[in-house]
Formats: structure tokens, sequence, C-alpha cells
């Protein structure tokens, strides 16, 4: 009677473990997503920031040289 007991825990057991593993990847993935999100948002704000100033020193390096 053991003996048929032992294949289907197994079973049982294997596919729990199987679930966890699938489950750890998941909430992995989502936090992993969430740090991409974050750093896309600060890159978007960096780079409209650079633009301001790029453009700021461009408007006067021509109103210097269109004073000349």
């Amino acid at each position: 009677m053991k003996k048929t007991m032992i294949g289907p825990l197994l079973t049982v057991i294997g596919l729990i473990l199987i679930g966890a593993l699938f489950a750890y990847f998941y909430i992995s993935i989502n936090r992993l997503e969430k740090k991409v999100m974050a750093i896309q948002a600060a890159t978007v704000e960096d780079s409209g920031k650079i633009s301001a100033i790029v453009n700021f020193f461009n408007a006067n390096l021509n109103a210097q040289t269109d004073k000349k």
C-alpha cells in the first residue's frame, strides 16, 4: 500500500515546486519591470532638462554672434 502512494505524492510535490518556481519568476519579473519603468521615467525627465539647457546655450551663442 505504501509503494502505491509514493508516486502520486512525489508528483504532487514536484508540481508544487514547479508552481512555486513560476511564481518566484513572475514576482521577480514584475519587480524588474517596475525598476525599468522608473529608470525610463527618470531618463525622459533628465533628457528634457538637458535639451532645455542645450537650447538655452544655443540661443545665447546665436544672440552673441548676431550682435557682431
